[in-house]
């Protein structure tokens, strides 16, 4: 397995911006690393095009996604028309030497490198883009394509900087959803109590519950609950213990003086956000559409947390934000999430005491398309929230590569059943 997998080069383009070999440069939406050549990111971008027009004469429909070399492998996605994303990934294992005085001769092993693992990333990068800040196409017609490089810009700087590609593994292929395992008297408890939520206030249009990284209920659609309970594990949980994301201090005490239970997390990172009518810091804005619709509408996303739960709700941009608002909500919310939590917690633990038996000799991976639903025992911590790195996983590496193929091969449409073995006499 590789010792460290790297980004060499991230770009966005619109080959409909340039009409001319000397103005190539106005194409390039986007380009990681930003200090490279401007010849060289052309020369790159280029060398993609002249692929991707190769390869539509043996298939008009479909176009390219991958192109494997012995150093790198570059990963294409088409997200909306004429706009494409390139990413870049290379491979390194431990280097060799030729002698004691020579300098290590790195190895590569981009063969470890698995063309759905990548593109998965590469298309939920897109979608989390287009829910925080919007589609491409879009913006640029309604501004220029100057500022859709600024968008473009923030997101992905901070994105690069925040994910390691070598935790990215099979599971990232589904982009699924832990759900806590509940009984049927305290799921319908939750749900009434989001129900009465939206009820009370009418702000409200759409609310969520999680209990640690668990989902216990979401209003949302399918697809709109699965990129933000990404959005919520990868910057709201690891950020919910910095000092300077909860709510406090003199503000606190001036808009809220009555805020014993739960709190209120603020200024998690965003690239589009929204300020409260008090001190009470920044709010996430994020756009969410229908799957069938492809009108996008702003919302806030309020974060209010009581013991070991999480209530997000969704405002819509029109509502002006008050410390009204945030008292009322307070009172609302906070003996009645912290007493639905304990309710939650006293249920897990009796599920947890349940599941202490032998470990058993068959691992599994479920993943029920329907709802997003994952589960596994392949993991040493069976969570979503923590890393899934290869370290993470109770099974051999090349098990893991070939989980990827049967699950590729069963998203082109091969239902049948397939049974394969390894070298190392597990069967899959």
């Amino acid at each position: 397995m590789p010792t460290e997998v790297t980004v060499q080069n991230l770009y966005i383009f619109n080959s409909g911006l340039s009409k001319t070999e000397e103005d190539g440069a106005n194409k390039i939406l986007f380009y990681y690393p930003p200090h490279e050549d401007e010849n060289k990111k052309v020369l790159n971008i280029g060398h993609i095009e002249a692929i991707i027009c190769f390869t539509r004469n043996f298939n008009s429909t479909e176009s390219c996604e991958s192109l494997r070399t012995d150093k790198t492998l570059q990963v294409l996605y088409n997200p909306e028309p004429d706009f494409w994303m390139v990413i870049t990934v290379s491979a390194a294992c431990k280097s060799k030497s030729k002698s004691p005085e020579s300098p290590d001769e790195p190895v590569y092993c981009t063969y470890n490198l698995q063309e759905p693992i990548y593109l998965a990333v590469l298309k939920h990068w897109y979608q989390t883009f287009q829910m925080t800040v919007g589609n491409m196409t879009k913006i640029m017609n309604d501004n220029d394509p100057d500022y859709l490089r600024l968008m473009l810009n923030k997101f992905y700087n901070k994105y690069l900087l925040s994910v390691d590609l070598s935790s990215h593994t099979f599971m990232d292929m589904f982009q699924g959803i832990s759900f806590l395992p509940l009984d049927n008297v305290i799921h319908l408890y939750a749900q009434s109590f989001l129900n009465s939520i939206e009820n009370t206030f009418q702000q409200v249009n759409f609310t969520m519950l999680l209990y640690n990284d668990s989902l216990v209920w979401s209003g949302l659609s399918k697809r709109q609950t699965q990129l933000v309970y990404s959005y919520i594990l990868m910057w709201v949980l690891p950020e919910m213990v910095r000092d300077e994301n909860i709510v406090k201090g003199n503000s606190l005490q001036q808009c809220l003086p009555n805020q014993l239970v739960g709190r209120f997390i603020s200024n998690v990172w965003a690239v589009k956000t929204d300020d409260w009518s008090c001190d009470l810091g920044k709010v996430p804005v994020i756009l969410l559409n229908d799957e069938n619709d492809e009108t996008f509408k702003s919302y806030r996303l309020v974060i209010y947390k009581a013991h070991k739960s999480i209530v997000c709700m969704f405002i819509e941009t029109d509502y002006p934000l008050t410390a009204e608002l945030y008292n009322n909500l307070d009172q609302f919310l906070g003996t009645k999430l912290h007493l639905l939590s304990e309710k939650m917690k006293i249920t897990v633990e009796k599920a947890l005491a349940s599941k202490l038996y032998a470990e058993r000799p068959a691992k599994f991976v479920y993943f029920n398309s329907m709802n997003l639903a994952i589960k596994n025992s392949i993991k040493t911590s069976n969570t979503i929230a923590t890393t899934n790195k290869p370290s993470d996983f109770n099974i051999s590496p090349e098990s893991l590569r070939v989980l990827v193929d049967i699950s590729y091969q069963h998203s082109c449409g091969n239902s049948e059943p397939l049974c394969t073995g390894t070298w190392d006499n597990i069967f899959l």
